[in-house]
């Protein structure tokens, strides 16, 4: 069984999407971690993100891997253990340049499809995974909220570390809506709706409701 979860950064897909993994028993994928790794891997190897041809280059010759279940997925590359240097402000600001460059994702897409191959059944979520990864997808499901909800989630998810001590939410729901704009605008596989996905608002939701909204979905077969 493929499931796919799609939406904006901040809906609550990466956890919505492990919970209901670990539910049904399934394998959980963050795809965007992929993306991570290799926007970690080019700045420890100081490649200039302008240069295609390079980042290209190293998207080919690093091996990534993803332990299933974790939230989120525990990422390795070339056997390094990466999972909290991928979560660092500064690879987040700048993944977005690894992410629109499509040889790349021409890559992640070929990866996560083999990795989807060698698993019994796997959730993977994302932006792109109902529309380009898994179209055939058994299940596919979009998860959205307000621009609003989705930064101030962020904003209580920061604001007691040292990385978000000193954003205020003007600051995030500013760094939100510039990311919603270059994930819908991007030439390539932007971030939309797939037509025959199931829609989830979860602006006045809990995680909890969420995931049981989709479970009854998958397990009940509701359209």
């Amino acid at each position: 069984m493929i499931i796919t979860i799609d939406g904006p950064a901040g809906s609550g897909k990466s956890t919505v999407a492990a919970l209901l993994a670990k539910r049904l028993g399934l394998n959980y994928l963050d795809t965007g971690a992929m993306y991570r790794a290799v926007t970690w891997a080019a700045l420890e190897q100081n490649v200039n993100l302008d240069d295609v041809q390079a980042l290209i280059d190293l998207t080919r010759r690093y091996h990534i891997e993803a332990s299933f279940g974790e939230i989120p997925n525990q990422i390795r590359i070339n056997g390094r253990d990466v999972t909290d240097a991928i979560r660092t402000p500064k690879v987040t600001e700048q993944a977005h340049k690894i992410a629109r460059i499509p040889d790349i994702r021409r890559i992640m897409v070929q990866r996560q499809r083999e990795i989807a191959a060698r698993s019994p059944g796997v959730i993977a979520e994302g932006r792109d995974q109902g529309t380009v990864v898994f179209t055939e997808a058994d299940c596919k499901f979009y998860l959205d909220a307000t621009a609003e909800c989705r930064a101030q989630r962020r904003w209580r998810q920061l604001k007691d570390t040292p990385v978000g001590k000193d954003l205020s939410y003007a600051d995030i729901l500013a760094a939100q809506q510039e990311r919603d704009h270059r994930d819908k605008n991007r030439s390539v596989s932007p971030l939309k709706i797939p037509p025959d996905a199931r829609v989830i608002d979860t602006t006045n939701m809990t995680i909890d409701q969420v995931v049981q909204t989709l479970y009854q979905h998958v397990t009940e077969g509701k359209n």
